[in-house]
């Protein structure tokens, strides 16, 4: 089997990229081929293979970016059936190159370690000791965030075989034709349990979280948020010194090598550098006011400082929050209970034994959920933990590493490699701010170019993944969601993640439109077709486009293809692509 995609830059030059697998008489796959070829006024010209990820990044989109542009109608089902945080968080460092940023920088603590030399004021082996420590963290924390990365893929098989047996129920009829009541059951379940799990975390993370907090005293609290006002000033202060320092030896260099001063003795030379060093400290003395006499945390890092003073806007909680969270867990269970109840009704009626096999296998793929949704749980707080352990000593090892620095000439490379670093922990948290402004406000269009229920004013997504919806009256608003519509909050997410990468590139989507109603999915092909010069190529089953939606989009299209596949025999199908066939009759498209 061979498929071949040609990509144009321009008219006259592009590229095409080729494709080949190699299966034996029974089917399996033996081998398969890639060919890269240069197209320059319809000339085409080998490349080597190895050019491909080039290519893509230079003309296309870098790989990292893909999934905002390639994806399917299944991945959004299930991006909107769970917490979007962390693939959220994910596609903002995808865009803004932050895991190559990460990168440079742990490459930078490396290389400043292989620069080191003995020191009389820094124990070097100390130093070793405390980087391979940290190393050795970062490297569980990547196997951790490996195993929630297997855990979230097994969830997500166990979601599609639940999602086969439940379809499988209701084929069957369940005896006396109640299917339409055992859809709405087996629907309602699922949202259910997932509620429930939403409701149950967002418990344990008040609990955990933010109601330590509120166990330590107001004037402790109060202490804190002075000291680390009083010491942000302090750092401001220190830095504009140290800054400045070169600049001092440099006009004191200068002066002393005058041709009068060079004449005069040593007691004399002795007396103007007091002058010049009193007369330069009366430039930083006394100190800004609020300005905090010493660093008393002194281990935070300048992000770790800027998130511990946004928490604190974010740590209160109320005994109202708590009870209503309790209150709404109890109703989602007792509601739970109802349900299963009257599914057991409803199934009474057994088909020859298959309705109770497959309502075993229905109980034992949902206790496997369970199961490993309370473990990726565990797995998620050990990567909390462990991240916030990397964090401390991060800072404690790279408060030694600045006094072997410091120990070193103020041009040495080493200390070249630290700013460099200290340019990333600033730049890092600001890109962040300005991401994130841009990317709630295409979130927020294309959701409501989407929705057609128009209660949302305003979508905030913050820094770290989470997202915040406001009414058009500015108040936060949290309601459930249908099925089809938190697909179409995700499409939007999409939406707005591919607009803030700045690429404009064709976009490919697999079967979208199968959970939608009527009213989404003309909703969703207007978004598509609304910017004329971007290509889209849809994917779709043949209930998931009617004819009337397809007369709406009619005038857009270029072309449709009907796919046909044919048994050949031995499990191997042969598929025949037709052109404008896709509702039986020949269509001529604009």
């Amino acid at each position: 089997m061979r498929v071949t995609s040609r990509l144009m830059v321009a008219d006259d030059f592009g590229f095409e990229i080729t494709r080949t697998w190699f299966f034996d008489r029974n089917g399996e796959l033996q081998d398969q081929e890639v060919r890269l070829e240069e197209i320059r006024n319809d000339i085409q010209k080998p490349l080597d293979r190895d050019s491909l990820a080039i290519v893509l990044e230079e003309h296309v989109v870098p790989a990292n970016l893909a999934p905002f542009f390639f994806f399917d109608g299944e991945e959004v089902k299930k991006l909107a059936d769970q917490d979007r945080t962390g693939w959220i968080k994910q596609g903002m460092e995808s865009l803004m190159g932050v895991v190559l940023v990460k990168k440079l920088r742990e490459r930078l603590v490396q290389y400043q370690n292989n620069r080191r030399a003995n020191t009389h004021n820094v124990d070097k082996s100390k130093l070793d000791e405390m980087l391979n420590s940290l190393n050795s963290k970062i490297e569980e924390q990547a196997h951790l965030q490996n195993s929630v990365l297997i855990s979230n893929e097994e969830i997500a098989r166990n979601q599609a075989r639940r999602d086969d047996v439940q379809r499988r129920l209701l084929d069957l009829g369940v005896g006396n034709g109640n299917v339409k009541g055992v859809q709405d059951i087996l629907r309602e379940e699922s949202e259910k349990k997932q509620l429930l799990s939403n409701c149950e975390k967002q418990l344990e993370n008040l609990l955990a979280d933010r109601l330590p907090f509120h166990l330590v005293s107001s004037n402790l609290m109060e202490s804190l948020k002075t000291q680390l006002s009083e010491e942000k000033i302090r750092i401001g202060w220190d830095t504009q010194k140290q800054e400045l320092e070169p600049r001092k030896n440099k006009f004191a260099d200068a002066f002393f090598n005058t041709e009068f001063l060079q004449k005069q003795n040593e007691s004399i030379k002795g007396k103007l550098a007091e002058c010049i060093a009193l007369a330069w400290e009366t430039l930083f003395f006394p100190r800004p006011e609020n300005c905090a006499n010493e660093l008393a945390h002194d281990y935070l890092e300048s992000r770790q400082r800027q998130r511990l003073e946004d928490s604190f806007s974010n740590i209160q909680v109320g005994a109202n929050q708590i009870r209503n969270l309790v209150t709404q867990r109890k109703e989602v269970e007792l509601r739970l209970d109802e349900l299963k109840m009257r599914r057991i009704k409803l199934e009474s009626i057994d088909n020859d034994g298959l309705l109770k096999n497959l309502n075993d296998e229905l109980a034992e793929v949902q206790n496997a959920l369970e199961t490993q949704n309370r473990e990726l749980g565990n797995l998620e707080r050990q990567s909390t933990a462990l991240e916030s352990g990397i964090n401390q000593e991060r800072a404690a090892y790279e408060r030694v590493n600045e006094n072997y620095i410091r120990s070193e000439p103020a041009k040495s490379v080493a200390n070249k490699a630290q700013k460099a670093m200290r340019l990333i922990d600033d730049l890092l948290p600001r890109l962040f701010e300005l991401k994130t402004a841009a990317l709630s406000q295409a979130v927020t269009r294309y959701y409501k170019q989407l929705a057609h229920k128009q209660q949302i004013g305003n979508i905030i997504i913050q820094a770290d993944g989470s997202c915040r919806l406001f009414g058009e009256d500015g108040k936060e608003v949290k309601f459930d969601r249908s099925a089809g519509e938190n697909q179409l909050f995700a499409t939007a997410l999409f939406a707005g993640l591919a607009e803030v990468s700045g690429y404009e590139i064709p976009l490919v989507v697999d079967t979208p439109l199968a959970r939608l109603d009527s009213q989404h999915r003309k909703n969703l092909l207007s978004y598509w077709y609304s910017k004329p010069d971007r290509q889209v190529i849809l994917l779709s089953q043949d209930e998931e486009v009617d004819e009337a939606l397809m007369q709406s989009v009619s005038p857009y299209l270029s072309k449709t293809y009907l796919l046909e596949s044919t048994l050949i025999g031995d499990g191997v199908y042969k598929t025949v692509a037709k052109e404008n066939a896709y509702f039986g009759d020949e269509y001529e498209w604009n």
